[in-house]
């Protein structure tokens, strides 16, 4: 009986272990780049309830800066392929002028390492939204970006990004004097941007390393409850 009370005790923890391994995997962030566009290069909206995002040379923006990665990818550029345009659908106005709409429109995120390798990543804009000045892409900073691949390049913060497989990509943007989405679909307007690139390791793979640890644990204690 005393055997058994401690397996079950044992069978518990192995639970417990799985259920808060999973918790900090959802919760994790292994690397985020931040931007900002590159002189001269805009987003740039149309009178058509259209956006998009200008270039020099083909780039659009650089990385001014990384947390959780070894820096490496600071000065790096990169660019939207097509940079536009994006569709902005009916606009929900809400509390507080807030002004917010979906959007449909898919591009392949580019990063060109030192070397002039890209790191790509399939990207989609759900939803737009405008506040006073402040305007952002990925409102609620949903996974939007997907199949990011790194194949042959060797830059460390581009590889971990690439080994997520996933992440959230938010552009902030301003107007001064203030313009809503209402205004910016209908009149048009241009300004410059930044944003951050998180990275979300896949749920799936984290799952597995969650249960494998747990598993290990329970089975040890099984081992030494039959000896």
């Amino acid at each position: 009986m005393m055997a058994s009370s401690g397996y079950g005790v044992k069978f518990r923890f192995c639970i417990v272990t799985i259920l808060v391994l999973l918790s900090l995997s959802f919760q994790a962030r292994a690397i985020t780049l931040d931007f900002h566009a590159l002189d001269g290069t805009v987003i740039s909206f149309g009178t058509n309830s259209t956006f998009g995002f200008t270039s020099t040379n083909g780039y659009q923006f650089s990385i001014s800066s990384v947390e959780q990665g070894v820096g490496d990818s600071v000065g790096l550029d990169g660019y939207l392929a097509p940079g536009g345009p994006f569709t902005i659908g009916s606009i929900t106005i809400g509390g507080g002028g807030l002004q917010s709409a979906p959007v449909t429109g898919t591009s392949i995120l580019h990063i060109t390492d030192a070397g002039t390798n890209d790191l790509t990543g399939t990207i989609t804009w759900f939803n737009i939204a405008t506040i006073s000045v402040a305007g952002v892409l990925n409102l609620n900073g949903v996974v939007n970006l997907s199949n990011i691949i790194y194949p042959v390049g060797t830059n460390s913060d581009l590889s971990a990004l690439a080994a997520a497989g996933s992440g959230e990509d938010v552009v902030t943007f301003q107007f001064v004097p203030a313009k809503t989405l209402t205004q910016l679909t209908t009149t048009g307007g241009q300004t410059s941007y930044s944003g951050s690139i998180a990275s979300v390791p896949e749920p799936g793979t984290w799952a597995l390393v969650a249960i494998g640890t747990g598993l290990g644990v329970f089975l040890r204690g099984r081992r030494q409850a039959h000896r």
